[in-house]
């Protein structure tokens, strides 16, 4: 029987994934878990998880969920592929697995909370509204045992929602698409919350600007970054799953080969970020890439390019091979001269701001130790009969003086080669349409 479970759930037949979050009383963390159910309501024997979070995590709020929920429940999905994802409980630390689930193409439904439980909230915070109303928009049944009032009350600030039941309808029969690629790491392996961190200060380079576009916004994270900053903005992205989970937090996003979409936009902005793009590019696709941005900038537009930094050692090692779509390295000299030559005049590069990385520079180093200053070996007998009372004649003296000052040579050399692991794993570009 087991058996015939799991064979079931793998290929998503009637197989639902159900989320709550509690607390468990007094001052203990939130838990977030997911079980299996079949169609009949049983529980099945596998797959279920439970994860610890920090009690704030049960408000409602507008920040990208903890990595360790959502990658483990990327990780659950894929594995067992549920036909429908039911959040019993709209919490912070939920919001993110509903708009997860949808993206993946899953099915998903959602237990309304009661209006007095959060309402307040939303009603003072627009942005928190619209995180809540992209997830709420995700789902495919509302469930919603409250005062009609509520219902009411959801609707009259979320139009639009799908019609809400006291039970959940059916599971459906079958689950979401049995094949993933890109979007598994896109939605599993990488840390929104951190990647928001990492680019909050790229927002500043687009300050006066009206009509940015977001060249392969893949999640949308920059999105988010300058709608919070009031620059209006849309992005284009190729990845239907990306895309999908884009616009779940309320932005706008065309789904496209960014490429293509440039070529045919002329002049239709005056931002443009393009941030890990490039090095998914062969040559030939990096010089078409410069050419369409350059023509999608109005004169005078400014375009950011963030790329892996081929000069960082943790960057070559660590992190270029993790994404799997990853081409080649770009040196930033490479493309600010291939920039230059389609109309775009290079103002920062942050490889050579000293403010940013003082010191930083390719130091040498030898492939031999350097060699000990060694003791006179035949002391004059004066020197000798010193040594005979315990006393260092000035020679010795001289020789431990110069040793030190070697190993302190080594150690200097050995340190600014060792800095060039503290390097920016990013180089960053600011280029300018010439006028």
């Amino acid at each position: 029987m087991k058996s015939q479970e799991a064979a079931g759930a793998m290929t998503g037949a009637r197989v639902e994934l159900k989320v709550a979050v509690e607390r468990r009383g007094g001052e203990e963390p939130c838990v977030v878990s997911w079980a299996f159910f079949d169609g009949d309501g049983r529980g099945l024997p596998f797959g279920g998880v439970r994860c610890e979070c920090g009690g704030e995590w049960l408000a409602l709020r507008a920040v990208f969920g903890p990595f360790e929920v959502n990658s483990r429940f990327v990780a659950s999905l894929l594995t067992h592929r549920p036909a429908r994802v039911l959040i019993e409980r709209l919490a912070g630390v939920s919001l993110d697995l509903a708009r997860i689930a949808h993206a993946l193409g899953f099915a998903v439904a959602v237990r309304l909370p009661a209006m007095e439980d959060c309402f307040p909230a939303l009603a003072g915070d627009p942005l928190r509204r619209r995180w809540v109303g992209g997830a709420l928009h995700c789902a495919s049944d509302l469930l919603a045992p409250l005062p009609a009032a509520d219902e009411a009350g959801w609707r009259a600030v979320f139009p639009g929602l799908p019609a809400a039941a006291s039970v959940p309808p059916a599971c459906p029969a079958s689950g979401a698409a049995a094949v993933f690629g890109y979007e598994a790491y896109a939605l599993g392996r990488r840390d929104h919350a951190l990647l928001f961190t990492m680019q909050e200060e790229f927002a500043a380079h687009f300050s006066g600007c009206e009509a940015v576009v977001d060249a392969g916004c893949g999640t949308g994270v920059f999105l988010e970054i300058l709608a919070r900053r009031g620059i209006a903005a849309v992005g284009v992205e190729r990845n239907q799953v990306s895309a999908r989970y884009a616009r779940s937090l309320g932005h706008t996003v065309f789904e496209a080969d960014a490429l293509d979409w440039l070529e045919t936009h002329p002049a239709s902005c005056d931002g443009l970020y393009c941030s890990h793009f490039i090095e998914h590019l062969p040559a030939a696709g990096a010089e078409r890439l410069l050419a369409a941005v350059a023509g999608a900038l109005r004169p005078g537009g400014v375009a950011l390019f963030v790329f892996p930094d081929p000069e960082s050692i943790r960057s070559q090692l660590f992190g270029f091979w993790r994404d799997p779509e990853h081409v080649r390295f770009y040196h930033p000299e490479l493309v600010a001269m291939l920039a230059e030559i389609h109309g775009l005049a290079l103002e920062y590069d942050s490889s050579r701001d000293h403010s940013r990385q003082p010191g930083r520079r390719v130091a040498p180093f030898a492939f031999e130790p350097p060699l000990p200053v060694a003791a006179d070996a035949s002391p004059r007998p004066w020197a000798r009969l010193l040594r005979r009372l315990g006393i260092a004649p000035s020679s010795d003296l001289a020789a431990a003086r110069a040793r030190a000052d070697a190993l302190e040579e080594t150690v200097r050399q050995l340190w600014t080669v060792n800095q060039t692991w503290a390097w920016d794993d990013n180089a960053v570009l600011r280029l300018r349409k010439h006028e």
